[in-house]
């Protein structure tokens, strides 16, 4: 028998729940081995102080109080789940949002369709005017778009991953700032 072999069964060993062949072989290597024979008077004492401690009593109310944050859990967990048949309204504007990317991206790499589509051919020459813009553009409009979708998008971005109550509390509280009534 090896040393981790023994370190896996010296515990089983305290605690008398070893066989009688197993118990032969670990105390003819025990016999042998210093290392495995601290293990085992540190694994003693150890065991030995923890029967010494004095039980504790868990307090009134204990079972009832995780009974309730079970509750409380399990009802926030099915309340963000996501499910296929009912997305949320995030979820749909993503998809949509997607899906528009890639159809324009498609339409505007094939030019036997810019052809047929009555809005393709604008739409292509405003993707291009739009990335020459990028590539040439003033790096000022340029920073000041940037900026100002990234702001939107980080308000997007906090709202959808906000919970109900505080998304309500930032609405009525942007409601009660802006000057129409």
């Amino acid at each position: 028998m090896r040393c981790p072999e023994v370190n896996s069964q010296l515990q089983l060993y305290i605690d008398n729940r070893l066989s009688m062949n197993q118990v032969r072989e670990l105390e003819e290597h025990l016999a042998r081995c210093e290392t495995c024979q601290k293990q085992l008077f540190l694994l003693e004492e150890i065991t030995s102080a923890l029967r010494e401690l004095p039980p504790v009593a868990e307090p009134a109310g204990m079972t009832m109080l995780i009974m309730q944050r079970v509750a409380i859990s399990s009802q926030r967990q099915s309340d963000n789940r996501f499910s296929l048949l009912r997305p949320s309204l995030p979820e749909l504007l993503v998809v949509i949002f997607l899906a528009s990317v890639t159809t324009l991206s498609i339409i505007w790499q094939q030019p036997s369709l810019r052809e047929v589509l009555p809005f393709a051919k604008p739409l292509s020459q405003t993707i291009t005017y739009v990335i020459h813009f990028l590539y040439t553009g003033d790096m000022g409009a340029i920073t000041l778009v940037l900026w100002v979708g990234g702001a939107i998008a980080g308000v997007c971005i906090t709202l959808a991953l906000a919970g109900n109550e505080i998304r309500s509390q930032w609405f009525k509280a942007m409601m009660d700032r802006l000057p129409i009534r």
